[in-house]
């Protein structure tokens, strides 16, 4: 869940176990603990992204692009490279992608499928890939974006297909008898190939992100992470 993902990301960045500080902000310690961490960049987007710092994500990517000089890639920029291809979805998604057609064929996906499935399958694609620490900071992200596709549409659609649920849901046939309800949906009466919100249900996770106030339950946390991430683009550190 969100929390255990924050607890995650905070462990990463101090290199230590989290824990209860009376202070609520960022050590020094902390700081330099992504510094001298091997994937500094990877932690850094996987903030990004969960914060919903999507022009910063591209700040960083081009970054820490020009600063490798290397001839080379090594497996850091690698996988940045792959994290920032989701990062460019979740921005497309983030500022429009509900416009996108249904209307397409397989062949050309990246310019007719919805931002939210070409993001949420580019997220998959890195958990496929176990390369870590990109692999597990995906998993989290794929859970924790496909909610957010879910409020989105809960909050744009009174009735949708449910084979355009499926598709910007990034679903298969065999994600359970149970995926309708799981994200609050159930099949509109008179018509099984519809589906309408279940006005009872409540989100189990906070959505949060791109400046929504749902992550207030964890304050402190998002506090936190945004000390970091605001510690580390204000000093341009080269991961």
């Amino acid at each position: 869940n969100n929390n255990n993902f924050l607890n995650q990301l905070l462990s990463s960045s101090s290199g230590s176990t989290v824990n209860n500080t009376d202070g609520g902000g960022i050590s020094e310690s902390s700081v330099s603990g992504v510094n001298g961490n091997k994937y500094a960049s990877i932690i850094q987007m996987a903030f990004l992204l969960y914060l919903g710092e999507y022009v910063h994500a591209r700040h960083l990517w081009r970054r820490h692009r020009s600063n490798n000089t290397s001839s080379t890639s090594d497996d850091e920029s690698n996988q940045l490279s792959m994290f920032w291809t989701a990062a460019k979805y979740c921005y497309l998604w983030n500022t429009g992608g509900m416009s996108s057609s249904l209307n397409s064929t397989d062949d050309d996906e990246s310019s007719n499928l919805p931002y939210s499935t070409l993001m949420l399958r580019s997220l998959q694609s890195n958990v496929e890939s176990s390369l870590e620490p990109l692999a597990t900071y995906s998993k989290e992200l794929v859970s924790i974006f496909r909610y957010r596709v879910n409020d989105r549409l809960r909050s744009s659609f009174d009735d949708i297909r449910e084979d355009e649920f499926m598709l910007r849901m990034n679903l298969s046939s065999d994600s359970g008898d149970d995926v309708f309800g799981r994200y609050g949906w159930q099949r509109a009466p008179g018509d099984v190939s519809h589906l309408v919100p279940n006005q009872e249900w409540k989100s189990p996770v906070d959505v949060g992100g791109g400046g929504n106030s749902a992550m207030s339950t964890d304050g402190d946390r998002i506090h936190q992470l945004s000390e970091v991430v605001m510690f580390l683009e204000q000093t341009k550190m080269n991961a």
